[in-house]
């Protein structure tokens, strides 16, 4: 307990699945959290649930304008801007001939240039504070490998993986103290995996059996599993952390 007393964080797509649960987490470990998410009605169901110390922001991450009023909520709010957590992500099971332009435009907003959006308005305010800051990007096992049937999601979260390091570079070229990590998580039991199921005409048991496959550990992640590592990144534990991309994977992408 207490591992993130005095720091103030949005977590982006904290409405259900690994951000909620991150978001949960985040409150027991000490501190304040904005849930931001496009989800009103499970967003407030959510921050109301956490109490005094969560509140929600209505945030579209694909819009500039409202990344700049979420910080500037988070701040009114909270007082400070410490951490950001980029969890927000979409995902389409298409492959390069079946992918619309529709898809491939939308899976970039979301997953990419959400990311670069909020590191860019996220860093403006941290470096102004005066404290040990940091940001932990959603990328992904297919930000690290590729894997045919997911083209759009390869191609965002590989771009998000070395966003990433530029943008640790970029803080520490500038003597920030704001760290910048991305994370990799395997295949999780989240709603999104029930998506990607519906999308293979797939029963849940069916697309867990596929996929237990390919991890050698021999089970899938949960979202406890992922928000941990948020922790970690988040917490001064991690100090010396900056630049790294960890991976959450059950051993896949050692293969």
């Amino acid at each position: 307990m207490g591992r993130l007393t005095n720091k103030v964080a949005i977590i982006t797509g904290a409405a259900q699945g690994i951000g909620e649960c991150t978001a949960r987490i985040f409150i027991k470990e000490g501190a304040k959290v904005v849930i931001a998410d496009l989800n009103e009605e499970a967003g407030k169901k959510v921050a109301a649930d956490l109490g005094a110390n969560a509140a929600y922001f209505k945030l579209d991450v694909s819009n500039y304008q409202n990344w700049v009023d979420c910080v500037a909520f988070t701040k009114k709010t909270f007082g400070k801007l410490t951490t950001l957590i980029n969890n927000a992500g979409i995902s389409y099971r298409k492959d390069i001939a079946e992918t619309t332009i529709q898809e491939w435009d939308r899976t970039v907003a979301i997953n990419q240039t959400g990311v670069f959006y909020g590191m860019q308005v996220a860093i403006a305010e941290m470096r102004t504070n005066g404290e040990k800051c940091s940001i932990a990007n959603a990328s992904s096992i297919e930000g690290l490998v590729a894997e045919a049937a997911f083209f759009a999601y390869c191609g965002a979260k590989g771009a998000v993986t070395l966003m990433t390091k530029a943008a640790a570079l970029y803080c520490g070229e500038q003597r920030l103290k704001i760290r910048v990590n991305s994370v990799h998580p395997g295949y999780i039991i989240t709603p999104m995996a029930y998506d990607d199921a519906k999308q293979n005409g797939q029963t849940i048991d069916e697309y867990n059996a596929e996929f237990i496959k390919k991890h050698p550990i021999g089970y899938l992640g949960e979202p406890e599993d992922i928000a941990y590592g948020y922790v970690y990144l988040s917490s001064d534990e991690a100090n010396f952390i900056s630049g790294t991309a960890l991976s959450i994977d059950g051993a896949y992408t050692a293969q």
